[in-house]
C-alpha cells in the first residue's frame, strides 16, 4: 500500500556524535523530502520543554513528536519498507542495530573526554579490543548472508545503520576495517 508521505521535520543536535544521520540516510535512500531543522546550543534551552523527554534528536511527522534515535529509525524504516521482508527479518534488523549501539557506547566516551591522553587511550581500547570482535561478527553474518546484505536480499535499515558507523570509523581510523572487505562494502554502497 502506497501512502501519502507525511510532513516531516527532523530535528538533530547540530554538534553531537551524528545523533540522527541513520534517519537522514533512510529518508536518503527512499528519496523522501523532510526538513532538516538543526538545532543551535543556544535555542536549545527554549526548545528543550517542549520536546518529548526533554531529549534530541525528535522527528516531527504531521505534529506528532517522536525522540529516541532508534524509534525514529524503526519507525522511518517501517513506513518505507527497509525493515526485511518479514518478522524474522525484521528481528534480526533490530538485532543488528541494538548490537551497533552496543559496541558504540565506547566510541561514544572516546567522544566525550576532554582528556587528550585519556582520550587516546579509549580510542586504542575501542580500536584493539572493542571493534575486532564486532566487526569479524558483521564480516561473518556478511559472508554467510551472501546477498550483499547484512540481512535479507534487499536494503534494510540495518545496512544503512552498519555502514554509518563502519565508515565514520573507517574516516576516522583508516585501514581499520581492512580485514573486513565486506563491511567496507556495505560503507561504499550506502553511505
Amino acid at each position: 500500500m502506497i501512502r501519502r508521505p507525511p510532513r516531516s521535520t527532523l530535528f538533530p543536535y547540530t554538534t553531537l556524535f551524528r545523533s540522527a544521520e541513520v534517519s537522514r540516510l533512510i529518508l536518503a535512500q527512499v528519496g523522501v523530502k523532510y526538513v532538516d531543522h538543526r538545532i543551535e546550543r543556544e535555542q536549545w534551552p527554549e526548545l528543550k520543554p517542549k520536546m518529548p523527554f526533554g531529549q534530541l534528536p525528535v522527528l516531527d511527522v504531521d505534529g506528532v513528536l517522536i525522540s529516541q534515535s532508534h524509534a525514529i529509525e524503526r519507525f522511518l524504516a517501517k513506513e518505507h519498507g527497509l525493515t526485511g521482508k518479514n518478522s524474522l527479518e525484521s528481528a534480526q534488523c533490530d538485532m543488528v542495530v541494538d548490537t551497533l549501539s552496543d559496541m558504540m557506547v565506547v566510541a561514544v566516551q572516546i567522544f566525550l573526554e576532554q582528556d587528550p591522553a585519556k582520550k587516546e587511550e579509549l580510542k586504542q581500547k575501542f580500536l584493539k579490543e572493542v571493534l575486532p570482535p564486532f566487526a569479524k561478527n558483521f564480516e561473518k553474518m556478511l559472508v554467510k548472508n551472501g546477498k550483499g546484505h547484512i540481512v535479507g536480499d534487499q536494503v534494510t535499515w540495518a545496512d544503512i545503520a552498519l555502514a554509518n558507523i563502519m565508515s565514520t570509523i573507517e574516516a576516522k581510523t583508516p585501514d581499520t576495517l581492512k580485514d573486513y572487505p565486506n563491511i567496507k562494502e556495505i560503507g561504499r554502497a550506502h553511505v
